[in-house]
């Protein structure tokens, strides 16, 4: 399995059931050519939709990304 794969997968499995599910819903409508999702997700506009958290130094390591 791709290491990129891995990673998001080992973030999904971290999630709750009700954050799969929203997530599946929107990996979905973008796959299926859902404009304004594929809109949010763009460079440009992504640091506007998704929230960046800077955690700053910390012992747990990242579920998503393992860092």
């Amino acid at each position: 399995m791709d290491s990129k794969v891995a990673a998001v997968l080992q973030g999904f499995i971290a999630l709750t059931p009700t954050q799969r599910a929203e997530f599946v819903t929107v990996v979905n409508e973008y796959i299926g050519g859902n404009p304004p999702i594929q809109d949010r997700l763009t460079e440009e506009s992504r640091r506007d939709w998704i929230i960046k958290v800077d955690l700053g130094p910390t012992s747990q390591i990242c579920p998503c990304c393992g860092r």
